[in-house]
């Protein structure tokens, strides 16, 4: 088709644009709203899985995982199904040699009274290595986390989670205190920063105080862990990893590798896949909600397109008469029809830009997780991918809206068109 046509075709089709811009205007206006649904429905959608995200990264580092003994489930090399499994620290040593694991620690708890000056309260002490700060994300706000030397050396230090350092020391600064823990002197090192975490065991860390696994075990002679951390070198070599470590164990304590109860996992990598199966859904269910939005306007742009299509029937007979071709007719509706379309995509994302600008966050979990920073509140986030779902909706939707009248001008009879009243 030449160039010539094709300008020809489209002055035409924003002549007929143009002489019926009410009407196309207010077509523009449905498919504005119906992409205001989409984009929000989808920004909604993101908001809520960054939400998730964030509350579970503050409670775990990527690829890590809390294991925990249990008990046999089936017979391995003469012992009983049944038997308890528990760990020590030489099991530690033992999985920081696997070529795959980049952190491992000890994990030793007692819940046990704190005392500073007259104020008291109860506590979760962890008994922990330096590396759990990584993996855990304790970040310090005021001073340190524990260190190599400290663990070494079976110093008394104690790391305070934040909600504990309010309970005893109120606004006053806590690094440098001394508390008593069930009765011993400690030296307050650090303070953990307003910690944002969805995931908990025992419980919240903020909630928590944490001292070195080795003056754990000398002050309350403790054998067994309560549990063991690690981190895998890379999530995509994740499963592979705890592979090696429950073989590893397995071969200490005697027990079947292929028996998932004789320790248990609290593995970051698979609820961070039923994470994304909860809002991958959750995304094509309001993709699916915004679409049939959008076809509602695109049902509306098609209504008016056959209106169009009948009171220009003459018109389209007259064209045909002096030699237009059929594909011409078709182009030129289903120009028009891709034109309130995508004019009325355009307005609806810059008005969908506005308000997620001025939206704000909506209430979600930060109430729930005691959250102050309300980073766990979903924000609504108009990214590339949002704006591109829309766009291939916006899309298809012009197309079909389009089509069907185009084509019915297209085959419009030119003799029986110039008889048309």
């Amino acid at each position: 088709m030449k160039a010539r046509v094709l300008r020809e075709i489209a002055r035409e089709a924003m002549r007929g644009l143009f002489r019926n811009r009410l009407r196309a205007g207010l077509s523009m206006l449905g498919i504005s709203w119906g992409i205001v649904s989409v984009v929000m429905l989808l920004a909604y959608g993101n908001g809520f899985d960054e939400a998730l995200v964030r509350g579970f990264h503050g409670a775990f580092g990527d690829g890590v995982s809390i294991l925990f003994g249990g008990q046999t489930s089936m017979q391995a090399g003469g012992e009983r199904a049944g038997r308890r499994i528990r760990t020590k620290e030489g099991d530690v040593e033992a999985i920081r040699q696997l070529g795959l694991i980049k952190y491992a620690s000890p994990e030793y708890v007692e819940y046990l009274p704190l005392i500073y000056g007259v104020k008291q309260t109860t506590s979760a002490v962890r008994g922990v290595a330096p590396e759990y700060a990584e993996m855990r994300s304790e970040v310090a706000e005021f001073g340190r986390f524990i260190n190599a030397e400290d663990t070494e050396k079976e110093r008394r230090v104690i790391f305070l989670g934040s909600e504990i350092a309010k309970k005893l020391f109120g606004n006053a600064p806590a690094v440098g205190g001394t508390i008593r823990v069930n009765g011993l002197s400690f030296d307050v090192v650090g303070v953990l920063t307003q910690k944002v975490s969805f995931s908990n065991y025992y419980s919240p860390d903020k909630y928590s105080v944490f001292i070195p696994y080795t003056t754990f075990k000398q002050v309350y002679s403790q054998d067994y862990l309560d549990n063991l951390v690690f981190q895998t070198l890379s999530v995509a070599q994740h499963n592979q990893a705890v592979k090696q470590v429950r073989e590893v164990l397995a071969s200490r304590h005697n027990f079947n590798p292929k028996d998932e109860r004789a320790v248990s996992l609290n593995d970051s990598v698979e609820n961070a896949k039923v994470i994304g199966g909860i809002t991958g859904g959750l995304k094509v269910v309001l993709s699916i909600i915004g679409a049939l939005t959008l076809m509602i306007g695109g049902i509306g742009v098609m209504n008016i397109m056959l209106v169009s299509v009948t009171e220009r029937t003459r018109a389209i007979g007259v064209r045909k008469a002096l030699g237009a071709k059929r594909r011409h007719i078709l182009i030129q509706f289903l120009l028009e029809a891709l034109v309130i379309t995508f004019l009325g995509g355009l307005l609806g994302i810059l008005f969908s830009y506005l308000l997620v600008t001025f939206a704000g966050h909506r209430p979600f979990l930060a109430e729930l997780l005691e959250d102050p920073t309300r980073q766990t509140d979903i924000y609504l986030m108009l990214s590339g991918d949002v704006v591109l779902t829309a766009t291939v909706i916006l899309m298809i939707v012009g197309v079909f809206s389009g089509l069907w009248p185009a084509m019915r001008a297209s085959k419009t009879d030119p003799i029986e068109s110039l008889r048309y009243e």
